[in-house]
């Protein structure tokens, strides 16, 4: 039983760092598009540095990374530089609080949709019920004071749908061919490394030039090995450890979070509207997640 408890609070503890970065890169991400970096900066700098660092794995494995060559584009289509590109344009746009609980809403939407028509899935009366919330959730967020928003964050929230679109299919891709995680991921990073470089030097050549030292080793260290690398291994590991239910359950977690670092480091106002957004979408995803049996008084959902 003791060995057990360590188990789960391993697993837990995999879950909540993972989470834990995934909720602060938006944040972070803005508080960049602050300063002297672009969206296009960031974008490169996140995958010249995981592309790097993967390479070698790549390299290992070159008969089976020749095999999934073509299925590697199509994945960084959905998790590699265009998500990152339109996710922090959008930043440039809307509130970080926004697409800490958008994005993530939006992509376990696209998801179980994608499961239902694509994957051939049956959806129980409590996932649906929490794809529901999910929706009132987003609609909360984005639409909940039409009268004041304005444009640009109408199609900044846009753009943050986007995203979740775009990672859901990273998602249903990588079920339906049964790519390892490790493999995908460094697919991804290398892949839009190799592409997108090139085009980043054309569209600004000299911009990582002018960038001092430090905020290059720190965007480096945060983008490219906490973001792109070890959350990833710390949610394969929980789902190791505790199942892939269990583990995605920690996808909950990173609305609170954004929302929390952005009041904190970014003083964002939450309004009641976007409070309410953030309880439906955190309790919604509990809910789609089929973790509805924990929970005493929707046992008979």
């Amino acid at each position: 039983m003791q060995t057990q408890t360590k188990k789960i609070i391993l697993g837990a503890s995999f879950g909540l760092l993972a989470s834990l970065i995934w909720g602060s890169w938006p944040v972070v991400s803005k508080m960049s598009t602050l300063q002297q970096l672009d969206n296009w900066d960031i974008t490169a700098i996140r995958f010249l540095v995981a592309g790097c660092l993967l390479m070698p794995f790549l390299l290992l494995q070159f008969a089976k990374t020749k095999q999934l060559l073509a299925k590697g584009l199509v994945l960084a289509l959905g998790a590699g530089a265009p998500y990152v590109l339109l996710a922090t344009s959008g930043l440039n746009l809307a509130p970080s609080s926004h697409f800490g609980i958008i994005a993530p809403s939006s992509m376990l939407l696209f998801t179980t949709l994608g499961c239902v028509f694509f994957l051939a899935e049956k959806i129980s009366r409590s996932r649906l019920i929490g794809v529901a919330m999910i929706f009132t959730g987003v609609v909360s967020v984005g639409g909940g004071n039409l009268g004041a928003l304005s444009i640009d964050t109408a199609v900044g929230d846009l753009m943050f749908v986007g995203c979740g679109l775009l990672w859901a299919s990273y998602t249903l891709l990588c079920k339906y061919w049964k790519i390892d995680a490790w493999m995908a991921t460094a697919l991804v990073s290398v892949l839009s490394m190799l592409i997108y470089t090139p085009i980043y030097l054309l569209h600004s050549p000299a911009a990582l030039g002018q960038i001092d030292l430090q905020t290059l080793l720190q965007q480096g260290l945060f983008q490219g090995v906490l973001v792109a690398i070890l959350a990833l291994y710390c949610y394969s590991q929980a789902v190791a450890i505790l199942g892939s239910s269990k583990a995605a359950v920690f996808a909950a977690l990173v609305p609170p979070t954004t929302m929390f670092l952005a009041v904190i480091l970014l003083a964002e106002m939450i309004t009641w509207v976007e409070q309410f957004g953030l309880l439906a979408v955190s309790f919604g995803i509990v809910l789609a997640l089929g973790l509805v049996k924990k929970v005493p008084f929707l046992k008979a959902l």
